[in-house]
């Protein structure tokens, strides 16, 4: 007993001191893991190049044309480079290059319809090119319907027409505005396929290098009983979703037949649920148990294995893994029992899923849209309508009260309107929130910078690539630097009185305030029907897979894939109903559980049905188990009843009367009592998501149009 006490005593200093050493070493890494692989920096820079080189070649050929600024063409020119790149989401080479040509045709045109326009209008250029301002934007919110390519060409489009009205003012440059946008499109193609950029499979390689280290430390911080509390866990693994997000990008870059291999962002969802097996099977431990797991030689060395596994890609063998320590014990209570199973069947399926394969996922069937539909039927004439009366009204009030910066109004509309209404709640928070931040730092700022203008201007170019880094991650930070950009540089350039700073904030709260108006009042598109029939659909397919024969293994990743989808479009059409419902509940964060629990939901509906598939091969194996098999039926039939009672929307309680119904667990084979515990886990977790599902009020309304009477 006495060297029990030294060793614990001598380990348990370890236990509870490694977490904080290891939060410590890594606090430098956790910076560069919000951009692995430098993705979004490296763009942020070739837009900052662009802008640099586009300006200054439109200002040198402001020497050469009379009765044109060379002020006015170098804006022009970074404009539209830069808003080419802007409007082209990281790609392939090749997919960007066709983006970017294809980008750079429609700003030539908008700008050539512009320079005519502006010289026909003549001494009436301003009142003119403000006009067809808002019919360009009503033609550019109308392509939000057919999507993709032509959605973000309109949004430029609605953008880009400011461009063309501060360049025609007092005059039009005529022929140089087109032959500008060609000059900005030429270098941002240049710079974005000429110079340097990450390679895709090193980058590929870093971010899985990233996700393996983490997964790595999340099983040994897990392993010694370090992430009990769920504030730490909850931290743990949102670091490890937001690696899996960047793991996902960086694999769509390979291309359909990468020269690499490695974890899949299918695996890396399933490493994480296994991680949390292990995290939680230790929580649920009485302590004795615990301690004498965690402190167990043949148990430290089966986790020693498998975090070498996660680091290197190589699988385990078996007799690494199996000890001994998994073997159920008569001696421990029947719960610590059930948790060291759900802990053995959590390190099974880590050792398989560690392995290096083909990191592309297989592309799961989706429901494409039909292109037999005309596009002239695809055009989103109703947000056309909402954008051109918005678009009408800013111009209008700018006019009737003299605002100094009017086509902030215009421009704050077109950026914060979107094609749902709860959509638009969210951007118009985000970018009054963000401007407002921003402007007030730019003010504060400035004093301290008056006499040395070479520092605003490097703060303004620095600020570039920030943007583009946080413009995915965080809207409303995007906006606040955005802001702050816009106020030092018109401070360098123009040197405006501090108080006339004010116009960018209220200008942008009178937009924001427009087109959210609009939104309400003018074929307001809420998300409560798209939701209730996104639900249904979703709800549907988890059962249908549930239904499906097990003859495809533990490699069904399409089906999965396919689950994965209609989760992620539930989750972002829910976002937009919450923000409808209540502003506030999308940015405080009260709502993520649900958003992770629909998510979490496809995840153990896979991982159920690949582990009945396990218990019934077993079972068939072992014909003097029946009882077992009516048992593993029973519950089968119970969660698809389940899924009948929500789709029917019933209000019965969901009972799980069966949890307490459990065979011997030291008397049975340990595959089929491992993998019939795997089954009962994941059973009681999908029935779990769907208890919550059904009782939070938001969801309830979503997709409960009429409630029938309860069904007990």
């Amino acid at each position: 007993m006495k060297g029990l006490d030294k060793k614990t005593n001598d380990l348990t200093p370890a236990v509870h001191v490694r977490p904080m050493l290891q939060k410590l070493f890594h606090a430098p890494s956790r910076l560069l893991t919000y951009d692995p692989g430098a993705l979004r920096l490296v763009r942020g820079v070739h837009l900052m190049l662009t802008v640099l080189v586009a300006a200054t070649l439109g200002h040198m050929a402001g020497g050469y044309v009379e009765n044109v600024s060379g002020f006015k063409l170098a804006v022009l020119a970074a404009a539209a480079g830069a808003h080419c790149l802007i409007f082209t989401p990281v790609a392939t080479k090749r997919q960007e290059i066709a983006s970017l040509t294809a980008m750079a045709g429609v700003l030539v045109l908008l700008f050539s319809i512009g320079g005519v326009v502006g010289t026909l209008a003549g001494a009436s250029v301003s009142l003119v090119l403000q006009l067809v301002w808002v019919a360009v934007i009503s033609l550019g919110f109308a392509l939000d319907g057919i999507g993709g390519f032509w959605q973000r060409a309109g949004r430029m489009m609605a953008i880009c027409w400011l461009f063309v009205i501060m360049g025609s003012l007092p005059t039009s440059p005529g022929i140089w505005m087109p032959a500008m946008a060609i000059l900005g499109a030429v270098v941002a193609l240049i710079i974005r396929v000429g110079v340097w950029r990450p390679s895709t499979e090193k980058t590929y390689l870093s971010v899985e290098t990233a996700n393996r280290e983490a997964m790595a430390g999340f099983l040994n911080l897990a392993a010694a009983g370090s992430l009990e509390d769920r504030q730490s866990a909850a931290a743990a693994m949102a670091d490890l979703a937001a690696l899996r997000g960047e793991l996902r990008l960086s694999t769509q870059l390979l291309g359909a037949k990468p020269s690499v291999q490695g974890i899949s962002p299918e695996n890396a969802t399933m490493i994480e649920l296994a991680l949390e097996v292990v995290r939680d099977a230790l929580a649920h431990m009485s302590k004795p148990g615990k301690d004498r797991l965690i402190f167990a030689p043949a148990f430290k060395s089966s986790v020693d294995a498998l975090v070498a596994a996660l680091q290197s890609g190589r699988e385990p063998k078996p007799e690494e893994l199996r000890k001994g320590w998994e073997v159920p014990d008569k001696s421990l209570p029947v719960s610590d029992q059930f948790q060291i199973l759900r802990i053995a069947q959590a390190f099974r399926r880590l050792s398989v899923l560690s392995r290096r394969g083909n990191p592309v996922p297989k592309i799961s069937p989706t429901t494409a849209e039909s292109s037999n539909v005309a596009w002239w039927i695809r055009l989103s004439w109703q947000l056309a309508l909402q954008a051109g009366v918005a678009a009408a009204i800013g111009y209008g009030l700018g006019v009737y009260f003299q605002l100094s910066h009017a086509y902030w109004v215009t421009l704050t509309i077109v950026i914060v309107l979107s094609n749902t209404l709860g959509t638009t709640v969210q951007r118009t928070i985000q970018r009054s929130l963000g401007t407002a931040a921003g402007v007030v730092v730019a003010m504060a700022v400035d004093p301290l910078l008056s006499s040395v203008p070479e520092i605003r201007i490097g703060l303004v170019v620095v600020s570039i690539p920030v943007v583009i880094v946080f413009m995915e991650r965080n809207y409303a930070l995007a906006s606040g630097i955005i802001s702050f950009l816009v106020v030092m540089g018109l401070q360098t350039l123009e040197d405006l009185p501090i108080l006339e700073l004010w116009s960018r904030l209220y200008d942008t709260l009178i937009g924001a305030g427009i087109g959210l108006g609009i939104a309400f009042v003018l074929f307001p598109k809420r998300s409560d029907t798209g939701i209730r029939a996104l639900a249904a659909d979703y709800l549907s397919a988890c059962k249908a897979y549930l239904r499906t024969d097990g003859d495809k293994g533990k490699d069904d990743w399409g089906d999965f894939s396919a689950l994965r989808v209609s989760a992620g479009k539930l989750v972002t059409t829910a976002s937009a109903y919450r923000a409808e419902q209540a502003p506030w509940s999308s940015f405080s964060g009260a709502a993520n559980r649900l958003d992770v629990l629909v998510i979490v939901l496809a995840d153990y509906v896979v991982l159920y049905h690949q582990a009945r598939t396990a218990v019934e091969q077993e079972l068939s194996a072992s014909p003097d188990v029946v009882d077992l098999q009516q048992l593993a039926d029973r519950l089968n039939t119970r969660i698809l009843s389940v899924f009948d009672e929500i789709l029917a929307e019933h209000g019965s309680e969901i009972a799980d009367d069966w949890l307490a119904v459990l065979p011997d667990l030291a008397g049975t084979d340990t595959d089929l009592i491992t993998d019939w515990v795997a089954m009962l886990y994941h059973a009681r977790k999908v029935i779990y998501c769907l208890n919550a599902l059904k009782e939070d009020s938001l969801w309830s309304l979503a997709f409960e149009t009429s409630m029938a009477p309860a069904v007990r």
